[in-house]
């Protein structure tokens, strides 16, 4: 009997992944069920292409990836770029400024690069947070360096020369404050620009990519090169960047830790990632038993 639902796309953190960032044995089960019975698996996440190949290799994954909310598609097997939608410069460039003048913190993405003005405790540990956590091995620099060193984070100085010079394109940003209010205000200014996809991650921090760029739109190319119909399509996720791929999907699935406004845009509300939302999701709705 084949599936409703051929391809199944996930989110991964609060969504794949569970409160300690780990793949947990009961959601590698039901995806390896999942895959058994002919289905087709991908991610698409806000993460790093890097990030995305190492746990989608890690789960056998069978077709092209999405990273960067959709910026970025790339092969599964081999973790190279397949399509990329880089931000224009004289889009970018006012964000940043916008940023500065503010006081909030900004940092741009490249494939597998973060740039930054100057390295901080923060950032400096972004690469270490993408890695495929193991249950018997401690998130360190040591334990995970091989995995780390695929992303690289590199100081430019000022963020503006930098764009200038077109040298890198930019996929992505993160505005980020300790002033949700602030978040609030910039995210509000910046939508009435017209120019970007903003998507809140957080109370304190906010993705920007380019206009008309989303994990949908990445979504829906793949579905037309493979030929795969909107309604054979299965969702999983739990945040804003999350919610027009919830609702495009033939079946759309939020987490049980979702916002509410993320389980209104779905047609139905799974355990949470604390619960192995994604294993119940994938028994109760879509492989054949």
């Amino acid at each position: 009997m084949s599936l409703r639902h051929r391809l199944l796309a996930l989110d991964m953190d609060g969504t794949l992944l569970d409160a300690d960032k780990r793949i947990t044995d009961e959601v590698r089960r039901a995806l390896a069920a999942y895959l058994g019975q002919g289905g087709l698996l991908t991610i698409a996440s806000g993460r790093f292409p890097a990030s995305v190949w190492l746990h989608g290799r890690e789960l056998n994954m069978n077709v092209p990836l999405i990273a960067l909310n959709g910026a970025v598609v790339l092969d599964e097997q081999s973790g190279e770029q397949l399509q990329g939608i880089a931000m224009a410069a004289d889009s970018l460039l006012p964000l940043i400024r916008l940023a500065r003048e503010r006081g909030a913190y900004i940092h741009l993405y490249g494939y597998n690069e973060l740039y930054v003005e100057r390295l901080n405790e923060m950032n400096a540990r972004w690469p270490l947070a993408n890695v495929v956590v193991l249950p018997d091995r401690e998130l360190t620099e040591s334990n995970y360096r091989e995995q780390a060193n695929l992303i690289r984070v590199i100081p430019v100085g000022d963020l503006a020369t930098f764009v200038g010079s077109g040298l890198q394109p930019v996929y992505k940003a993160t505005v980020i404050s300790d002033q949700p209010g602030l978040i609030d205000r910039l995210t509000e200014e910046l939508a009435e620009w017209n120019v970007f996809t903003l998507t809140r991650t957080g109370r304190r921090r906010f993705d920007v990519n380019a206009h008309s760029v989303s994990k949908r739109t990445a979504l829906e190319r793949l579905c037309q090169e493979r030929g795969i119909k909107t309604k054979e399509v299965a969702a999983v996720g739990d945040y804003d960047n999350d919610i027009d791929m919830l609702q495009w999907a033939g079946l759309g699935i939020a987490m049980g830790n979702a916002e509410e406004r993320v389980k209104q845009a779905a047609r139905v509300v799974t355990d949470s990632n604390r619960e192995n939302g994604v294993a119940s999701a994938v028994w109760h709705h879509l492989i054949n038993q």
